[in-house]
């Protein structure tokens, strides 16, 4: 009997402590939920160590820090449950391990805080930049840009790329010479808007596709 209740005990404390953090780094986001308490926790000291696993792992792209980043996120999120960052930074590290529909539940949830928060908008337009899917990446990067993101220069940058993938050179120009601005150690991006001004663009009809919104 003592053997069976051993047994008994270990398999609760299994249950207990090492599947809620197992079901957290693999993303399942309801075992634990009601197994913790998380307003005894520090949020803000999780969250920087959270940061620190994320920088880590785009440092050295080592998945190791990318799940532990991920389970810390995870937590942050149920002590801050309407805090975006928190929530963006979840849905960036699904994002990295492909889990696009875990990603894309926890963009949906930030939406539904604050459809206009820049942070939001622009990784959120990163998503769906990875994936080639330029028109509707294009749609939340001109959100950003518009709501305090103006002079980021990764923004500028990749808005001018999917206008010049557009073929709407004019306006491609714009943003490479707003990039450029940002960040003129970049001569590349000087040379790109040349390049448009030498085209003759105005005969090959570019300037008519424009997908501004």
């Amino acid at each position: 009997m003592k053997t069976c209740k051993k047994i008994l005990y270990l398999l609760i404390c299994l249950l207990i402590f090492v599947l809620p953090v197992f079901s957290i780094e693999k993303g399942s986001v309801k075992y634990e939920d009601n197994l913790m308490d998380y307003s005894v926790l520090d949020g803000q000291k999780i969250l920087k160590e959270a940061d620190s696993f994320f920088e880590q792992y785009e440092a050295t792209n080592d998945p190791k820090y990318l799940s532990t980043a991920m389970g810390k996120y995870y937590i942050v999120t149920k002590i801050y449950p309407v805090e975006i960052y928190p929530m963006v930074q979840l849905a960036r590290t699904y994002d990295e391990k492909k889990l696009d529909r875990f990603a894309k539940e926890y963009f949906s949830i930030c939406y539904d805080i604050n459809k206009k928060d820049p942070y939001l908008n622009y990784y959120l337009g990163d998503f769906y930049y990875k994936r080639n899917d330029f028109k509707r990446a294009l749609r939340y990067f001109k959100r950003a840009y518009e709501n305090g993101y103006s002079d980021y220069y990764d923004l500028n940058l990749k808005i001018a790329t999917i206008y010049e993938k557009f073929a709407d050179l004019l306006t491609a120009k714009y943003y490479y010479k707003k990039a450029f601005s940002l960040n003129q150690s970049n001569t590349n991006l000087k040379d790109k808007a040349l390049q448009i001004d030498s085209l003759n663009y105005y005969n090959s009809g570019y300037y008519k596709h424009s997908v501004r919104e």
